[in-house]
């Protein structure tokens, strides 16, 4: 009887990890990384529980692509690119406070959350885009769309107080935006990105959310 009870237990145990198993791989979201621009870039990312690790990975121009699987919990996940075909994880690292990034919490209570921000700084045209949408969600303002930032002349656009990034980014500084409001600083950024972030508090209408399941794009000079 004990052996019988034993034996019911191991297969309920191995049942409800065979669901969860099965629950994480419906749920897995990937990320395709894709370079639209005419040159070579980088792109970088890394997460809240990625422990410091950043992937890199060189970019050809015109539609070269880099999927990432990252599972269905990616708290804190950021994505980034410079200019050039390093993909060296201490050039990222160096490009990343010169950059707008596309930050990703994946799986958060069944939602995922996803924004641009130009909080730092600016340096390439960014979207990210869902490419398919998990039940119930569907592609209507901040459920589900795709915030897009993208500027054509950095040089004219990058004025006073911000300044030009220099190597390895190449961007625009945004010298107050990691404050807590607005200023005629940001509004550089607010006006010619509306979808993005442009200080640290510049929550409304720029964080995005698509329930958990699906999969996105982010893309480099869409």
């Amino acid at each position: 009887m004990k052996n019988s009870v034993r034996i019911l237990a191991l297969q309920a145990l191995l049942m409800a990890v065979v669901i969860s198993l099965a629950m994480d791989s419906i749920n897995a979201a990937s990320i395709n990384i894709k370079n639209q621009c005419s040159e070579t870039i980088s792109a970088c990312a890394t997460c809240g529980i990625c422990g410091g690790q950043v992937n890199c990975y060189a970019l050809a121009p015109n539609n070269g692509f880099q999927v990432i699987d990252v599972g269905p919990n990616w708290p804190g996940g950021v994505i980034w690119g410079y200019p050039g075909g390093s993909a060296n994880p201490t050039d990222g690292n160096n490009a990343k406070p010169q950059a707008d990034l596309a930050e990703f919490t994946i799986g958060a209570s069944g939602e995922d959350y996803y924004d641009i921000s130009n909080v730092n700084a600016y340096n390439l045209p960014l979207l990210i885009n869902p490419t398919t949408i998990a039940p119930p969600g569907q592609r209507q303002g901040l459920e589900c769309g795709s915030p897009i930032c993208s500027i054509g002349n950095i040089d004219s656009f990058c004025q006073s107080p911000n300044y030009l990034t220099g190597p390895v980014g190449y961007g625009c500084y945004n010298v107050d935006g990691p404050g807590p409001v607005a200023t005629p600083g940001t509004e550089q950024f607010a006006n010619a990105c509306p979808d993005a972030y442009s200080y640290s508090n510049d929550n409304a209408n720029h964080v995005y959310a698509c329930p958990t399941g699906s999969n996105y794009e982010v893309v480099f000079c869409p």
